[in-house]
């Protein structure tokens, strides 16, 4: 692997601010025993990491001190691999679901068509993780904030379990944030004084146009993960919306020549959804619409 150019002081500010002096010194030392950079193979920077957190795990009464020296060490090896800014990512190809377990042992199941990244030192110095598209996760406790970064938005727990759907694609730059188990923190970036609170059974939305999340509203259980189940929900979804839903669940691709159909909204369910045909015969039919069939998927037209 290519190496990257280190960049030591973006590295430092993942570190609390106590703790950042120390390790710039453990830094200067490390340059100063030699000039050697050695290629480290990607699986020992792996079972480095894996070590590391192996550790954190089992000594519970380890000092705070500790924990960071030993995310220090871990940093020179990976500066040798040249990958320490190179996310770690997790997919979910169009028509399939993806489940990911990540380093505290918290788990991310990953609707069709969405991205997670988080960093190498997650776990280590942060628990932080950026999404795309859509995720249900069940977090592991941990005195270490668990945050999702959404679109302009970030979503902060300890332990629980909740659904974030926020498509980059979205025309409304949408993030819908609902909960399952516990309770989280949900806010636009940079503005954690206008957060609103989320209990079991919640749910809340933001907009660029909005100043902050709209009010917890009552959500059935089932709507916030039918979708791991195979289930199609929508709740007042605009066409455009819907259509890009359907492309990423069947793999197909639907152009809507109708423009000025595309805001229109639609309340719908399908418990066991066969083919995007008889979705799309549905829709037509309720929206005075017709559909044909493309070389690489379908068109809706009036």
């Amino acid at each position: 692997m290519k190496n990257s150019k280190f960049d030591a002081e973006k590295v430092f500010d993942e570190f609390p601010a106590e703790e950042q002096e120390e390790v710039r010194e453990l830094w200067q030392e490390s340059k100063s025993a030699g000039a050697v950079e050695p290629e480290v193979p990607d699986d020992e920077v792996e079972q480095a990491l894996s070590n590391v957190h192996e550790q954190i795990g089992a000594d519970t009464g380890m000092s705070n001190s500790w924990r960071w020296l030993a995310a220090a060490a871990v940093i020179l090896l990976m500066f040798g691999a040249g990958i320490l800014f190179i996310p770690r990512t997790v997919t979910a190809p169009h028509g399939e679901l993806t489940t990911a377990t990540l380093p505290d042992g918290s788990t991310v199941e990953l609707n069709s068509g969405s991205e997670l990244q988080y960093g190498w030192l997650f776990d280590i110095t942060n628990r932080s993780v950026s999404l795309d598209g859509e995720a249900y996760f069940a977090v592991q406790e941990s005195e270490e904030p668990f945050v999702v970064s959404a679109q302009g938005t970030k979503v902060e727990v300890t332990g629980t379990e909740f659904n974030v759907q926020s498509w980059s694609a979205n025309p409304d730059v949408e993030t819908t944030v609902s909960v399952a188990e516990g309770s989280v923190a949900f806010y636009p970036n940079g503005k954690q004084n206008q957060a609103v609170y989320l209990m079991p059974g919640e749910t809340s939305r933001w907009t660029q146009a909005m100043e902050q999340p709209s009010d917890p509203k009552p959500i059935a259980l089932d709507k916030i993960s039918g979708w791991r189940e195979g289930k199609l929900i929508f709740d007042q979804q605009t066409l455009a919306v819907i259509f890009q839903e359907l492309e990423r669940r069947f793999d197909t691709r639907i152009t809507l020549e109708a423009s000025d159909m595309a805001g229109e909204t639609l309340t719908t369910y399908y418990n066991n959804p066969k083919d995007v045909a008889s979705i799309l015969k549905d829709i037509c039919r309720v929206k005075g619409l017709r559909f044909a069939p493309t070389a690489n998927g379908y068109r809706v037209y009036k």
